[in-house]
């Protein structure tokens, strides 16, 4: 290659190119998550909105069950909440025609059984489900 200014400007600008092409390696970006979040499985019912504490600041008995359940009050009669995954799951599980589903109320990610509950006790519990729902 011929430059009129000579081969210094030639071996200039490859060096400057051969910088700039290097200059974009190596970055990192370093992520560090909370501590001792690795492998833990977010829990539908204190994450984010902590709905065990809601319902018991009202007074209501609380029993988790399993994973993803609470009972509240003595069971069978009193009302059950199971938490899907996403809104949309308890959607489809509701219109679903399986039967484990029926007469369930759908806030949020939740399933209300409302089961035998009283009516004020139905309204707290709706209104504890319903914080932070959005949409």
């Amino acid at each position: 290659m011929y430059c009129a200014k000579g081969p210094r400007l030639v071996a200039a600008s490859g060096v400057a190119a051969m910088a700039l092409a290097l200059g974009a390696c190596g970055g990192s970006v370093s992520v560090k998550p909370p501590a001792g979040s690795r492998g833990r499985v977010d829990d539908p019912r204190t994450t984010k909105t902590n709905h065990v504490k809601c319902l018991r600041d009202k007074h209501l008995s609380v029993q988790e069950v399993g994973q993803t359940k609470l009972q509240i009050g003595p069971a069978p009669g009193g009302p059950r909440v199971v938490f899907t995954p996403t809104p949309g799951a308890a959607q489809y599980d509701q219109i679903s025609g399986n039967g484990a589903y029926q007469g369930a109320e759908v806030i949020g990610s939740a399933l209300l059984y409302p089961n035998q509950g009283s009516e004020s006790e139905l309204k707290s519990v709706e209104d504890c489900l319903a914080k932070g729902v959005t949409g």
